[in-house]
């Protein structure tokens, strides 16, 4: 039984060393610990690593989108869209007489010119009489059987539109006006 004795107390001290760090893990030590805590961490370190990255990512871009100003890239930005209508308006209203059948009678017609560009309607301010005046006169030669039908409406409408054409070309060098629209048309 010594014998007996003697392996029971070599086997006491590793059963002792076997449960030190009270979890009773066997050959457990402090490193081998703070390697398991850190084994831990390393997904909560690499989501952290992650998120900051996505979040500067976002952020350049947001600066990319909002301040970037390269001249390049707006020029072709806006020739890709086409720039709103601009509508100028010819005030008064044209009014004209002609005869029914001995009769006088009035015609009055309200337009508007349509545009796209600044610098149009800053030359239209300018040369609004002469405008005006060439209008009068090809309002004032319309005949009225014309008039009465939509053909002939529609007729009128482009020889407006072409004689507006005419005086923007002279004067600035381009048509400039893209439509003419009767805003009033009344024939008494």
């Amino acid at each position: 039984m010594a014998k007996n004795d003697a392996q029971v107390q070599e086997d006491a001290p590793v059963q002792e060393d076997r449960t030190v760090n009270g979890k009773g893990q066997a050959g457990a030590d402090p490193a081998s610990e703070a390697s398991d805590e850190s084994a831990k961490k390393r997904p909560i370190k690499l989501f952290i690593i992650i998120a900051v990255l996505i979040l500067l990512a976002s952020a350049g871009a947001a600066y990319f989108i909002l301040f970037a100003s390269d001249d390049e890239n707006t020029d072709v930005a806006a020739e890709l869209v086409d720039p709103q209508a601009i509508y100028f308006a010819l005030t008064p209203k044209f009014k004209t007489n002609y005869e029914v059948d001995g009769r006088p009678r009035l015609f009055q017609i309200g337009m508007t010119l349509v545009t796209r560009e600044q610098d149009v309607i800053d030359a239209l301010i300018t040369h609004g009489p002469s405008i005006k005046s060439r209008l009068v006169i090809l309002l004032s030669g319309q005949q009225v059987e014309h008039l009465q039908s939509p053909e002939g409406r529609e007729a009128l409408r482009a020889e407006c539109l072409s004689a507006v054409q005419d005086i923007m070309n002279k004067e600035m060098g381009k048509p400039g006006i893209e439509k003419v629209l009767f805003t009033d048309f009344v024939m008494q």
